[in-house]
């Protein structure tokens, strides 16, 4: 069985079965490339164990709420999801970090094991080949929101040993002992210890992240770093002014090193209108400023018998529920974005901003890392069943099948290869 005769397969068993679970259909109907059924096409940046952990949710039943599961991103033929497993900036304070990830982690296991008929776990761009060969969904483990606020080689090592291969060096928005994030300026960029863990992410393979690092920490990683590095959700400061998007300047360092750009999807990264509203627009809409969403406000007894961390995810699960908007269909936030003014992007923006990328620093530098979370201000009319509109879109701009190849997924798979250095 080739590749796309498995994978046309894999999609029409799941639409077979489309009674189980919450369901809406795709947003848009899709001509649906056939090029797009060809390709082995890479997601680099998702979340669906953090709904899993929050709401207990199927991720195999479509949902109404938030734009991504893995039953709509099967049926928008998506062949490997990047799981990156979000350990929110609350987490961080006293070092709750590697109990919420391993709890994560836990999750993601518990997925896998009652799904292995429909999905397996990659540590190897061979594993991804063969993997999706079967038509079966592709799982890499990512950490977004670091390994460990004090950057321990031995629980980066243990990470490793339980299937992640990609890191984010930063605690999400939180500065740790090894680079600063947006909130704190402590090191001017990375710190020695940040270097000896750059050395060993390189040693093992694991995959650098420079998404949610100071703009000055981006540039020293990129530099520190014998492999190519990634931002693996992120966008372009030439577009909007939003904080975490790289210049033209670290887009070149990126792409000279042979790194990739993971191109999101949300309004106030691709747009500055849209990153100028979220602002300077009310308060009841949604969804509201990044720093806004980062305000926990609890502390920890000296004595603490798990009252703090029952605290902690009752208020992070709600947090979760409401002001992200998972607990909300995805179009009903989408429409209420829009009523109150939001400049909500299209599927043809994120493709020009493709397009920008590939003129300045080259097709093989950039890639899908859509983010895809709870509708809002993302792209317009777009959940995870749209997968082909991006590819339509690309095609639309004459790029060749050996372009579409590398942007829809071998970029992705090649920063896999390269990301071990003896």
């Amino acid at each position: 069985m080739t590749f796309r005769h498995a994978k046309v397969l894999s999609l029409a068993l799941l639409i077979s079965c489309a009674g189980c679970g919450r369901r809406e259909s795709p947003a848009e109907p899709s001509t649906r490339s056939g090029l797009h059924d060809e390709l082995i096409v890479v997601d680099g940046h998702v979340h669906m164990i953090n709904s899993v952990f929050h709401q207990g949710i199927d991720p195999w039943s479509v949902q109404s709420i938030g734009s991504f599961d893995y039953a709509r991103a099967k049926q928008g033929g998506l062949d490997v999801a990047i799981e990156h497993l979000y350990i929110e900036d609350a987490y961080n304070k006293y070092n709750y970090t590697i109990k919420q990830a391993l709890r994560l982690i836990e999750t993601f296991y518990g997925v896998l094991e009652a799904n292995n008929g429909r999905m397996e776990l990659a540590l190897t761009s061979q594993d991804v080949r063969r993997i999706a060969a079967q038509g079966k969904l592709v799982v890499i483990l990512a950490l977004e929101g670091g390994f460990d606020m004090e950057g321990d080689p031995d629980v980066l090592r243990l990470f490793h040993r339980l299937g992640v291969r990609m890191v984010q060096f930063a605690n999400h928005d939180t500065t740790n002992a090894l680079t600063d994030a947006l909130d704190v300026r402590k090191w001017n960029g990375i710190s020695e210890r940040g270097r000896e863990i750059i050395r060993e992410m390189n040693r093992l393979g694991i995959v650098i992240d420079i998404s949610h690092a100071s703009a000055e920490a981006k540039q020293e990683i990129i530099e520190a770093s014998q492999a190519p590095v990634v931002t693996s959700h992120n966008g372009l400061q030439h577009f909007s002014s939003f904080p975490g998007n790289i210049t033209d300047e670290t887009l070149e360092a990126l792409a000279a090193k042979g790194g990739l750009v993971g191109l999101h999807t949300a309004g106030w990264i691709l747009s500055e209108e849209s990153f100028q509203w979220g602002y300077h627009r009310p308060r009841t809409a949604s969804p509201p400023p990044w720093t806004e969403r980062l305000k926990v406000e609890l502390s920890r007894p000296p004595l603490d018998y798990g009252g703090y961390m029952a605290r902690l995810d009752s208020l992070m699960a709600d947090k979760w529920a409401t002001t992200y908007g998972y607990g909300q269909p995805w179009r009903e936030r989408q429409r209420e974005a829009i009523a109150a003014g939001a400049p909500v992007p299209t599927v043809e923006d994120w493709a020009n901003q493709v397009d920008y990328i590939v003129s300045l620093a080259g097709p093989d530098h950039v890639g899908l890392g859509l983010d895809l979370m709870s509708g809002g201000n993302w792209l317009k009319d777009v959940d995870a069943t749209g997968y082909p509109r991006l590819t339509e879109a690309l095609l639309e701009k004459g790029y060749s099948a050996g372009v579409m190849r590398k942007i829809l997924g071998e970029n992705w798979l090649r920063m896999l290869d390269a990301a071990k250095v003896p």
